[in-house]
């Protein structure tokens, strides 16, 4: 497996939002999550980092890819669009390679922004509904339930310690494609959640791969993205 490269993409939003007005991206997207997935693309084509996350405040985008910041540079200036190309700040990306092992027992600051639903019989609904559908009034609080979500993500990679529901919309209103209706856009509600958490590894190897593929759904579209930080 290739080294693992966390990604700082600096954004030009007014550049960006024009990118993807000239891409047929006419809709308010109200997380960016498809313009940014589009935009991606357009500029490193199927070395397009994810998963992602977009830092409206900071202006910029988090990202882990297989290909360092160099790599991905040469490929958008040779095939990006200059409408893709225009909306990247190029002098200001940066990228570190990631840890190839990680320590049994090593401690972590986790913090992960979710969208926790789940797929079944091409059906995708919040976890929350299917708790519902299942349980009915004897269903935990849409907070406990959505830390338990998080929680079995791990699959063992990790022990939580502690973890905080940082923030939740029930209905956050998403930009996608919708291929059974002539592949047109349009808007889906979603619930997301932003967690921290204390963790202790568990399994080198598994938490790698949680990092390189994400947690939960809509990876592609800015969540999932496990970003790090020294305990606390």
């Amino acid at each position: 497996m290739s080294a693992l490269h966390l990604l700082r993409l600096p954004v030009d939003p007014p550049r960006l939002l024009r990118f993807a007005f000239e891409h047929g991206i006419r809709e308010e997207d109200e997380t960016l999550g498809y313009t940014l997935h589009a935009w991606f693309a357009a500029l490193f084509g199927e070395l397009a980092p994810k998963p992602f996350r977009y830092l409206e405040r900071r202006g910029e985008v988090l990202a882990y890819a297989r290909r360092d910041h160099v790599d991905l540079l040469d490929h958008a200036q040779a095939f990006a669009s200059p409408q893709a190309w225009q909306a990247l700040d190029a002098e200001r990306v940066a990228s570190k390679p990631m840890p190839l092992t990680w320590r049994s027992g090593q401690r972590l600051h986790l913090e992960v922004l979710v969208c926790p639903v789940s797929r079944k019989d091409d059906e995708e609904k919040d976890v929350y509904l299917r708790a519902l559908d299942r349980l009915g009034d004897s269903a935990p609080a849409r907070t406990e339930v959505y830390r338990q979500w998080f929680a079995a993500q791990w699959g063992g990679a990790v022990r939580l310690e502690s973890v905080e529901l940082l923030g939740m919309s029930a209905r956050s209103q998403l930009l996608r494609r919708d291929r059974r209706h002539g592949n047109r856009l349009r808007h889906v509600e979603r619930p997301q959640a932003l967690f921290g958490a204390e963790a202790v590894v568990i399994d080198g190897a598994a938490f790698a791969e949680r990092l390189a593929r994400g947690i939960g759904r809509h990876r592609a579209f800015g969540f999932g993205m496990v970003l790090l930080a020294p305990p606390r």
